[in-house]
């Protein structure tokens, strides 16, 4: 990322991510946070459940439903997400880690490279 600030790659990826997640795996999330923390990136989605899945939650067995289909789509989709991050950073994904809590309706995608990038910021 070279000559971009950390907020500028902050904004970048919350953008990205947020056009990822509604055309590839078709939710909408009313906020996103992301965070650049050394050569790490930590992308928080709130607000992923749309109406008829918070209803599903309320009993055990829906709950389990809707974290099984948003744990299989989220893996299926890793790799347009790793080629996605690595075209935004410069920097090769190691690896990606995926959750979704059914009862807050967040999800969160962290993704460990192969760079800091905060040294490689622009202050």
């Amino acid at each position: 990322m070279d000559g971009k600030s950390k907020q500028e790659i902050e904004s970048m990826v919350s953008e990205a991510m947020s056009k990822f997640l509604k055309e590839q795996i078709g939710e909408e999330a009313e906020g996103v946070i992301t965070q650049v923390v050394g050569d790490t990136i930590i992308v928080r989605f709130t607000g992923v459940l749309p109406p008829a899945e918070r209803h599903m939650v309320k009993n055990p067995q829906g709950m389990k439903l809707i974290k099984e289909l948003k744990g299989k789509l989220i893996e299926k989709a890793k790799p347009l997400l790793e080629a996605l991050i690595e075209n935004l950073t410069n920097a090769e994904v190691i690896d990606i880690h995926s959750t979704f809590n059914p009862e807050t309706g967040e999800r969160m995608e962290v993704f460990t490279l192969d760079k800091d990038l905060e040294k490689n910021c622009q202050s």
